[in-house]
């Protein structure tokens, strides 16, 4: 049980520096440096590089260590297109429920007034961070309300993907603001009901979020969280 408990304390923890971009992509972690920083033994750190390989997030180094796992444009490009067809499959059946769902249409009504609200306040870091909470709000409310539940269970399971790229994302000064004008719409389109208006604004979103992320990808010296970049 101990074990149990020390191996989720280190997955969890490293999850969420990689996550955050704490542990930047293709940073090499070692079973043994990892052991001191959480008084562990070799064993529960394993543990959690086992589970973290299986996210996507690490690539295993014999019996060492660890790697983040890099940033390439594919694999950017790739996990594009498939937020591309499962996110507007998606955001079309919240429209559709939206239009007889009282619930649906008051959770994104919720949403709809906090992303206006913070649309009129002035850069700073805690309105950042307030935006990456609305943001994951509102991803998770997509997820919660769509019809098909394994279409939903399949957009959580790319959240880690997608999240690790959040800072380079926003690595341009503009593109927070644009991006919260981009929920706006989305979300206006879901409580109208009118689905394919929804699926366009989502199409654009996404559309302008990668091109953002393999712009900054391409020019990774001038981003505040450095990337390993693997191409193509």
């Amino acid at each position: 049980m101990a074990r149990d408990s020390k191996s989720e304390q280190v997955y969890t923890q490293l999850r969420e520096e990689i996550l955050s971009g704490e542990l930047r992509p293709g940073q090499s972690l070692s079973v043994l440096g990892m052991g001191e920083r959480f008084t562990a033994s070799r064993t529960p750190v394993r543990d959690a590089f086992l589970r973290l390989e299986s996210d996507g997030l690490v690539s295993l180094i014999d019996r060492q260590g660890a790697r983040v796992s890099p940033i390439s444009i594919r694999g950017v490009r790739d996990l594009f297109e498939l937020r591309m067809l499962l996110e507007t499959a998606a955001t079309r059946q919240v429209a559709e429920a939206a239009a007889d769902d009282d619930k649906v249409r008051g959770v994104f009504a919720d949403l709809f007034a906090q992303f206006k609200a913070i649309a009129g306040q002035k850069p700073s870091p805690r309105r950042r961070e307030r935006f990456y909470e609305l943001a994951e709000a509102y991803d998770q409310a997509i997820i919660a309300h769509v019809r098909n539940q394994r279409l939903g269970r399949t957009i959580a399971d790319l959240r880690p993907h997608s999240a690790r790229l959040r800072m380079i994302a926003h690595s341009r000064p503009d593109r927070l603001e644009v991006s919260v004008k981009e929920h706006l719409a989305v979300c206006s389109a879901i409580l109208e009901h009118h689905a394919d208006d929804a699926v366009a604004a989502c199409t654009e979103h996404l559309a302008n979020t990668q091109n953002t992320i393999l712009q900054a990808v391409l020019n990774a010296d001038h981003l505040a969280v450095p990337v390993d970049l693997v191409t193509p």
